[in-house]
């Protein structure tokens, strides 16, 4: 499928570095570590499909890798250092494997992969009409609770990295309307298509950092562990 032209905020000078964000987000995420890399590196730090301005219909692990390539391509920009948080680790290891002349190293933070064993919850959110439904009324009903000043205020303490900015934006963006759409479209590419990228696991060469939280709920660290024992070098 035709994926919208991605929209990216390019700051600093130096090796480039792509900062891809997970699911949902934005850009805006990002924006504490690119305050720590803008001066050694060239910062690329895109809204991926179907999220914040470049909008549009979301898609899948390879379109969003090829979107990325299309971004380093127009900008003219050499082989990129790719880090991808959480569900864009999908995107990142993609790239390696289908544009690795683009791919000079791979970072993948909390990174789902593709042995994951999905849970019961991942699976649901993934069929149409029931995911649809519950991903719209959870976004919906988080973001009225972030809108809140006082638990702004408490998230702001607890979470390194935030701003009351920032959280508000996050709130408005998971109270619009296509957020959710979004969020269904990237949760059938995690069960269907996330798989698909395992075989070339062992054929990427680029040198590859896996980096993972052992607090992490969400992709819990023995996603990472095995992730790193299926690339060479990781």
């Amino acid at each position: 499928m035709a994926v919208k032209e991605l929209v990216a905020d390019i700051r600093g000078h130096g090796p480039p570095v792509v900062l891809l964000h997970g699911q949902p987000g934005s850009a805006a995420d990002w924006e504490p570590l690119v305050t720590l890399l803008e001066n050694e590196f060239t910062v690329v730090v895109p809204d991926r499909p179907g999220y914040g301005r470049t909008g549009g219909t979301a898609a899948g692990f390879r379109a969003n890798a090829e979107a990325v390539g299309a971004l380093l391509d127009h900008h003219r920009l050499a082989a990129a250092t790719i880090v991808g948080h959480s569900w864009s680790g999908g995107v990142a290891i993609a790239m390696a494997e289908e544009y690795p002349e683009q791919v000079a190293g791979l970072v993948l933070v909390g990174s789902v992969g593709p042995d994951e064993t999905m849970s019961r919850l991942d699976r649901l959110l993934a069929v149409p009409p029931v995911g649809a439904a519950v991903t719209a009324v959870a976004l919906n009903v988080a973001g009225r609770v972030l809108s809140l000043p006082a638990m702004r205020q408490y998230v702001d303490r607890r979470v390194r990295g935030t701003t009351d900015e920032s959280l508000a934006a996050m709130a408005a963006a998971w109270r619009a309307g296509h957020v959710w759409r979004s969020y269904v479209i990237e949760q059938r590419a995690l069960v269907y298509e996330l798989p698909e990228l395992g075989p070339g696991l062992a054929a990427v060469r680029t040198p590859t950092a896996v980096v993972v939280g052992g607090a992490d709920h969400i992709v819990p660290p023995a996603t990472g562990e095995r992730l790193a024992a299926s690339i060479p070098g990781a």
